[in-house]
């Protein structure tokens, strides 16, 4: 679209007023601008056509709040007198010099999210016209949740966390199982094979359980960000187990080297509770609870261009396919 309208129609008022006053000299002003005007239209149109867009993220994943990279490669555009452009996190159209360019993206909001193909504009070197477009495609990105404090009495040493086994009283042997754990009194009085049990630390490990029943939002938001502060403190600590809505069996994290790929379960969280919540009976228990979620909450802020939170872009994909 060119700028303004009424430098569009400038030349021909030109011509018009030049045969008017019979003016050669006005004349041929008014037709070397027109002239003007149709090359750069036919360039920024060739352009559009002929305009090939590369586009890259760094990561796969960040932590909200920190920044993503995207690259631009663009090409096709050579020897035409147009210029590309990038619409910006803060709305401004920055440009792509020498075919190539970068900018940063925030999204301050977990979960998984989609950047869908950049805003583009391609404008010619004189800035009378511009076109808008879109370039890259498609590319998934995780948004982590930022761990939020935990509760005092876990950065008091408030929370046990266990290290070395202890027995636990006898159970049925487990072929396998080697002969030193075997209870050879039991065997001899005539009884069925028997092996001593240990409780390991793995077992009294603290449990933490994570309920999103009925969260959603700014809440859903809220329980990520709980829960990561508490089960990255443990895992710092020496470990813990954490039982995510729908699990049946907790998920074990002995150290921190457990915790990246929890916390991308984190940050995919969906609303719903454990399927096994009556584990609540060992000793070290904490219970991350939507219901618990602070009465005032930040409402979600708005996402950058181009990026599409996950379950929007699937309807979306669905309503096209229809």
């Amino acid at each position: 679209m060119i700028r303004s309208g009424a430098l569009a129609v400038a030349p021909a008022l030109l011509m018009v007023a030049a045969a008017a006053l019979g003016s050669l000299a006005l004349f041929g002003v008014g037709l070397g601008l027109m002239t003007l005007y149709v090359g750069t239209a036919v360039a920024l149109s060739q352009a559009a056509r002929r305009l090939t867009v590369t586009r890259t993220l760094d990561r796969g994943d960040v932590q909200e709040g920190e920044p993503v990279t995207l690259h631009f490669e663009v090409g096709g555009l050579r020897r035409l007198p147009v210029q590309v452009e990038v619409l910006g996190p803060d709305g401004a159209w920055l440009e792509l010099e020498d075919g190539a360019g970068s900018i940063e993206c925030v999204v301050d909001r977990p979960g998984a999210h989609v950047l869908g193909p950049s805003p583009l504009r391609l404008r010619d070197d004189l800035g009378l016209f511009s076109r808008l477009t879109v370039g890259g495609r498609p590319a998934s990105l995780l948004v982590l949740p930022a761990p939020a404090p935990p509760p005092a009495r876990l950065l008091a040493g408030g929370a046990l966390v266990a290290a070395d086994p202890e027995p636990d009283g006898l159970r049925p042997y487990t072929p396998g199982t080697p002969m030193s754990r075997v209870h050879w009194a039991s065997a001899a009085r005539g009884g069925e094979l028997q092996e001593r049990h240990f409780t390991s630390g793995r077992d009294r490990l603290p449990l933490v359980v994570v309920d999103a029943s009925g969260a959603e939002g700014a809440a859903l938001d809220w329980v990520a960000r709980s829960a990561a502060g508490i089960v990255l403190t443990l895992a710092r600590a020496g470990g813990c187990r954490v039982l995510l809505p729908g699990d049946r069996v907790p998920t074990t994290l002995d150290d921190i080297g457990g915790w990246p790929a929890l916390h991308r379960r984190l940050a995919a969280l969906e609303p719903g509770a454990p399927a096994t919540p009556t584990l609540l009976g060992d000793r070290d228990v904490l219970q991350v609870r939507a219901a618990s979620a602070p009465d005032a909450l930040d409402e979600r802020g708005a996402l950058p261009p181009g990026v599409i939170a996950l379950p929007d872009w699937e309807r979306r994909q669905h309503r096209a396919a229809a």
